[in-house]
């Protein structure tokens, strides 16, 4: 009884974790930011926390000892940065060499790569698409260029390419379009410089990216043992 009990807590955790739906949000205001969200757990990526300086002021003798420190570990990069662009030559010297005396793929190889990476890249952006949620849950635009005349043409012009761009992206199941308060599109004929306010929300679920590896993982095995199988019949 207390196996299945056990057996049944594993099966509802991992049915929980798959459940779980990764949230990538990108938006634009003065600056770009870019988020990941899963669950509770949300990481900054974009824009880099800088370290802040300290309130208390620094000694010259601490001073110094930074300076010296800073300057050895310049010279260590330095010397690093030496030592791995010999051993880049060397390594590029000695895949020369091997490609060299390595016997030339034959045009039926080359075209059975080919076909090997079509289909696992075909399957990939076909499950990864069909699974992605996009939400565009902000989209504000202030069409500025510093001259009347010009930014009259280009409103003109990025109106027109919404009116016919979102009645088609309306009919794609897995983008959701902002609310109309958070959709807007104006003018200003004064200012030198656009504004914008966007935020982009993607989202998928976890089991939804371990079906698209899966996938890909089957097509590459697939295709492995049909090469090998091939090259052996010859």
């Amino acid at each position: 009884m207390t196996g299945w009990i056990v057996l049944g807590c594993i099966l509802f955790f991992i049915l929980f974790i798959g459940s779980l739906r990764a949230r990538i949000t990108i938006a634009y205001s003065d600056e770009l930011s870019l988020s990941v969200r899963v669950l509770f757990l949300k990481i900054g990526i974009l824009p880099s926390r800088e370290k802040k300086a300290g309130p208390h002021s620094m000694s010259a003798a601490k001073a110094k000892k930074l300076r010296e420190k800073a300057a050895k570990k310049e010279a260590k990069k330095r010397e690093a940065a030496k030592l791995k662009q010999q051993k880049k030559a060397e390594k590029k010297a000695q895949k020369e060499a091997e490609k060299a005396t390595k016997p030339k793929k034959s045009m039926s190889e080359i075209l059975d790569m080919v076909h090997m990476i079509t289909e696992i890249v075909g399957i990939v952006v076909k499950r990864f698409f069909k699974h992605l949620r996009i939400e565009v849950a902000r989209l504000k635009i202030k069409v500025a260029t510093g001259d009347a005349a010009s930014t009259a043409i280009a409103y003109g012009a990025l109106t027109q390419s919404l009116n016919i761009l979102l009645p088609l992206l309306e009919s794609v199941r897995t983008l959701k379009l902002p609310d109309v308060t958070e959709l807007d599109v104006t003018p200003d004929f004064v200012a030198e410089s656009p504004e914008a306010d966007v935020k982009i929300v993607f989202s998928i679920r976890v089991w939804h990216i371990f079906h698209i590896l899966f996938g890909a993982l089957r097509k590459l095995l697939k295709n492995l043992f049909r090469m090998t199988f091939k090259k052996l019949s010859k």
